[in-house]
């Protein structure tokens, strides 16, 4: 979305999408002081036949021609006012449906079924975890509230904006920036919370099994280390020869790690059905620190356990 915040109606509270907005609030939005330009962007969630003939979730946006809500053709064309029946369907939706530009796609809205046409392909992503489909504003609300005057609807789910506006709330409205507009929209709060818990427990159990692992690595070599220390060899050479293999050990799983993890992403991209998983460079970033920093947490603690062990000792153990 080209936009820098997001207006929404505040009358059932803080989620996003629940409430809708009249013509008069869409207005007023655009009027504020400090809009510089503003675009009303309808949604109803729909369900779709697919080229097979099972039946697919999408989410449908309704947008208004030449504002910042029309999004961007990237095969096709873009939508003109004479194309009420037509859309632009996000590329995992063609994934997912088999379809391509030109097909036509029966779409069920209260009970009755549609027939839409494919007209341009577009990269906007998912919606509530369902690939987007972006038709006319005019469309939707006729498909959404059927007979209903016109006068009587809702105009628009959120109101996207540019610019700085001077307030952040207005008569039946609420400014947010995208990221705060995300985060509360209704069950995005405790998927979220569901998995930073499965994040926060993956790094400690994969600190804990890799600390571990070369804690006893370690141990099993004081036979070795006790030779090295009867010939002479220092207590700091010795540690830096440990923390050196050990991080050459980490250094090769983490690059194993990464390229596996890559390949699945791009398996899963390639694949049937839309997969909610993300994987970014800072995720990356602080899990090979993390392993890295825990390898060698594990080389010092476990290494200074060794030196301490007499060498006669040691050396007794390898007899």
């Amino acid at each position: 979305m080209d936009a820098d915040n997001l207006a929404y109606s505040d009358t059932a509270g803080r989620s996003v999408i629940r409430s809708e907005m009249s013509q008069d609030t869409v207005e007023r939005i655009a009027m504020a002081d400090g809009v510089e330009a503003s675009a009303p962007l309808a949604y109803v969630a729909a369900n779709y036949t697919n080229a097979d003939g099972e039946i697919g979730s999408a989410a449908l946006l309704g947008y208004d021609i030449g504002t910042i809500a029309e999004p961007n053709v990237t095969d096709g064309r873009a939508l003109t006012a004479d194309d009420t029946t037509g859309m632009l369907a996000d590329k995992r939706f063609l994934n997912d449906s088999n379809f391509s530009i030109g097909d036509t796609v029966s779409v069920q809205f209260r009970l009755e079924t549609v027939e839409m046409e494919i007209i341009g392909e577009i990269d906007e992503g998912a919606f509530f975890f369902q690939p987007a489909v972006y038709i006319l504003r005019s469309t939707l609300l006729d498909l959404k509230y059927g007979e209903v005057p016109a006068e009587s609807r809702p105009a628009a789910s959120v109101v996207l904006i540019q610019g700085d506006p001077a307030s952040d709330a207005g008569q039946g409205y609420e400014i947010l920036d995208k990221q705060t507009a995300f985060d509360n929209i209704e069950g995005v709060q405790g998927q979220s919370a569901t998995i930073t818990s499965l994040q926060v427990f993956g790094y400690l159990i994969g600190a804990m099994v890799i600390g571990v692992f070369f804690y006893v690595l370690t141990l099993q070599k004081v036979s070795q280390i006790g030779m090295l220390k009867a010939i002479g060899a220092s207590s700091g050479y010795i540690l830096r020869q440990l923390l050196t293999q050990i991080l050459i050990i980490a250094a090769i799983g983490l690059a194993v790690s990464i390229a596996l993890a890559l390949l699945t992403d791009r398996v899963l991209q390639g694949g049937g059905e839309v997969v909610p998983i993300s994987f970014s460079t800072t995720a990356f970033v602080a899990t090979g620190v993390l392993l890295l920093a825990t390898s060698a947490l594990a080389a010092l603690f476990s290494g200074r356990q060794v030196l301490r062990t007499d060498p006669i000792i040691a050396l007794g153990q390898q007899l």
